[in-house]
Order: C-alpha cells, then structure tokens, then sequence
C-alpha cells in the first residue's frame, strides 16, 4: 500500500483561493488574499515526467486524505514504477523520479512524477 509523506502546506486554506489553481506546464499557480492585498503563490517541479488531475467530482477519499492543501510526496508509487519503465533506456537513470500529490478545493488532485519541487515566492498582485 502506498504511504504519503507530508512536504508542504500552501500559504492560506485553498476554500480562501480567489479562484481554482491551476496546473500550468510544470507550476501550480494559485491565488489569495492575505491582509486585503492579492497575492499570488504556487509550486514549481522540476525536471516533470509526467502528470495527470483529478476533477473534484472524480476524486476518492485517497486523493484527499493526508494531501488536502499539503503537497505529499507518495512513496512506494506504481505509477512511478510504470513511468520509469516506460522511459527511454538513457533517460531512466538520469535523475531523480518522485510521486507528488496535492488536493486543493475545488480544483481536484493534482499529481506529477518529477526530479525536486520548490515553493514560489509570495508575489502580491498589482
């Protein structure tokens, strides 16, 4: 059975999100007040394998729990295991593979196979 291990917990409860996060080529981009201002926020991945979401409707509890506004990283991963298999011979090695999860309201689950992640910096919102 796969475990999750908690990475990180976005800014603001995603129910306060100004509008659903979005999943834009290898960044989840979200947006939300903090004192009155607008700002802007996310999670950049690295070197990304490959992705897949989840609409809200679609997910199961498995999605959700433990991943509810925290980045995981799922251990023990079969889609990891198939994503490197079916990776070119010289590519397989090369770097890193971890299994990310996130479940934001509204916006469904959130999953990528990639090398690292990072939290963007708070950006307000001119």
């Amino acid at each position: 059975m796969n475990s999750k291990k908690p990475l990180y917990q976005v800014p603001v409860p995603s129910v306060e999100f100004e509008r659903d996060a979005i999943l834009c080529d290898s960044v989840l981009c979200f947006q939300y007040y903090k004192d009155k201002s607008l700002c802007r926020g996310g999670i950049k991945f690295n070197r990304v394998a490959a992705t897949r979401t989840r609409a809200e409707r679609c997910c199961k509890a498995w999605h959700i729990d433990d991943a509810y506004d925290t980045l995981v990283e799922v251990e023990r991963s079969s889609w990891m295991t198939e994503i490197r298999a079916d990776t070119e011979e010289m590519w397989r090695n090369k770097w890193e593979m971890h299994h990310y999860m996130i479940y934001l309201d509204s916006a469904g689950s959130f999953e990528l196979i990639a090398e690292s992640w990072e939290p963007l910096q708070e950006q307000l919102h001119a």
